[in-house]
């Protein structure tokens, strides 16, 4: 399939797909709903390459705003600590046999609960607080929140492809996760 263009014809990219053609208002509008950012790739006929919006004309009115705080100067504190978080959630449940060990009488059904909603309760407010951070740096963090409730790992490899980073924290996660599940098993 071939696709007419004409000198104000646009095209961008989403996903990893080449959509278009649209108009330059179009893509005003789509920068104005957030669909689009200063760095989504666009094209037209006349350009060599895929240019990011900020440095065409259409992205004139981003010009006003800071680009994206650069990959180096992110903050990693909470990535690096929830990549190292499978060790502590097998201390912490550790305690919790400990715990139900000695005390055979407690809420059995409430202590196994703990053994996944503590795990799920840090992972989430560390992924959260961690796209928030994001956010406030300028970097694009739509559906990270969902990716944050879902799967760390996941959240950990897609974070390091929006931010330009190589995601030695996500293998380190599945290092810490791989030792994690060898300590439980003894």
């Amino acid at each position: 399939m071939t696709e007419t263009t004409t000198d104000d014809s646009w095209f961008y990219t989403q996903g990893g797909q080449r959509l278009g053609p649209v108009s330059a208002d179009k893509l005003r509008d789509l920068l104005a709903a957030q669909l689009i950012d200063g760095e989504t790739p666009i094209w037209r006929k006349g350009l060599g390459d895929w240019q990011p919006v900020r440095a065409t004309e259409i992205g004139a009115s981003l010009q006003d705003s800071p680009p994206p705080v650069a990959a180096a100067h992110v903050n990693n504190m909470l990535v690096w600590t929830l990549a190292f978080m499978p060790i502590a959630y097998v201390v912490i449940d550790a305690f919790i046999y400990g715990y139900r060990v000695n005390h055979p009488e407690a809420d059995q059904t409430f202590l196994n609960s703990l053994t996944w909603m503590i795990p799920f309760a840090i992972n989430g407010g560390l992924c959260f607080g961690d796209e928030r951070q994001l956010a406030l740096a300028g970097h694009n963090t739509k559906n990270l929140q969902i990716l944050a409730v879902l799967l760390a790992p996941v959240y950990l490899f897609v974070r390091a492809k929006r931010v330009k980073q190589t995601p030695i924290y996500g293998y380190v996660w599945i290092g810490t996760f791989l030792v994690a599940a060898i300590l439980a098993a003894f």
